[in-house]
């Protein structure tokens, strides 16, 4: 992928957990940083999103991606964000552009946070995921992965994580007050290291509702996993998309919701 970053935040030392003493306590807790930041796209706003202030350039491409805005990486010319973390300057191609259109309202994700979607690309077209062979030790070695290695939510108890693996190997995992930015923070490190998203799965700590369903399409992952269950129009798109749906309980028991290779899912009880 050949795009440019102008990451003027990286070395602002944006602070993502803060210290304050509530009433009562003895000493000072770690509390969760919430930033907001408005994602410019050829000069037009596109979206604002309120995240965990730290990897901005990756949870800029991938919102891109994951949102419909592109199609592709190549879709990409040039990312331009401010030197504290509040603009970003999205340059992509004309053929892009072309596609994008205003929605006569703000679209807010089913989120904890107050993102916003104002530009759409290609989104009510989502293409179906070719599916995977995959392991359940896999899932289950992701879910204790994610136990042990939640810095944030360590700290803080107010964050989510996402982990992305190729073939039950771990490659990149983020956090955020989010789950869809933490979905997208790992979306947008694939995309700038070239991974082979059509061979990866990700593992959320989050429900599995429609909107992450529709992320993990668009990123052309086939296997979506949480430590938590999906929604029903979840489930009903991730059907229609192939995805592989799972959720890994605590007793290590793996529940499969759709295994991608079903039009349709297990019975409902």
């Amino acid at each position: 992928m050949q795009v440019r970053i102008i990451d003027c935040s990286a070395g602002s030392h944006l602070e993502c957990v803060r210290q304050v003493t509530a009433q009562g306590a003895a000493r000072p807790a770690c509390i969760a940083a919430e930033h907001s930041m408005d994602v410019y796209v050829n000069e037009r706003l596109a979206m604002r999103v309120v995240c965990t202030p730290e990897h901005l350039d990756e949870l800029a491409v991938g919102r891109l991606l994951t949102e419909g805005l592109i199609e592709t990486a190549e879709d990409i010319q040039e990312i331009c964000i401010c030197e504290k973390g509040q603009r970003v300057q999205a340059l992509i191609r004309k053929e892009a552009a072309a596609r994008l259109t205003a929605g006569q309202a703000e679209s807010v994700g089913a989120c904890c946070t107050d993102n916003r979607t104002l530009l759409s690309g290609n989104a009510a077209e989502i293409k179906p995921v070719k599916p995977i062979p995959w392991q359940p030790g896999w899932l289950r070695d992701m879910a204790e992965r994610l136990r042990r290695e939640e810095p944030l939510y360590g700290a803080t108890h107010a964050a989510h994580a996402c982990y992305l693996a190729l073939e039950g190997q771990a490659l990149c995992c983020r956090e955020d007050i989010g789950r869809h930015n933490a979905l997208d923070k790992v979306i947008g490190w694939a995309l700038m290291a070239g991974v082979d998203r059509a061979r990866c799965m990700l593992f959320t700590t989050g429900r599995m509702p429609a909107d992450m369903v529709a992320k993990a399409l668009r990123a052309g992952i086939p296997l979506l996993a949480s430590k938590t269950y999906p929604t029903d129009r979840g489930l009903e798109l991730a059907r229609r998309g192939r995805l592989t749906l799972a959720t890994v309980r605590p007793d290590g028991t793996t529940l499969i919701w759709t295994n991608g290779q079903e039009t349709e899912g297990p019975e409902e009880k």
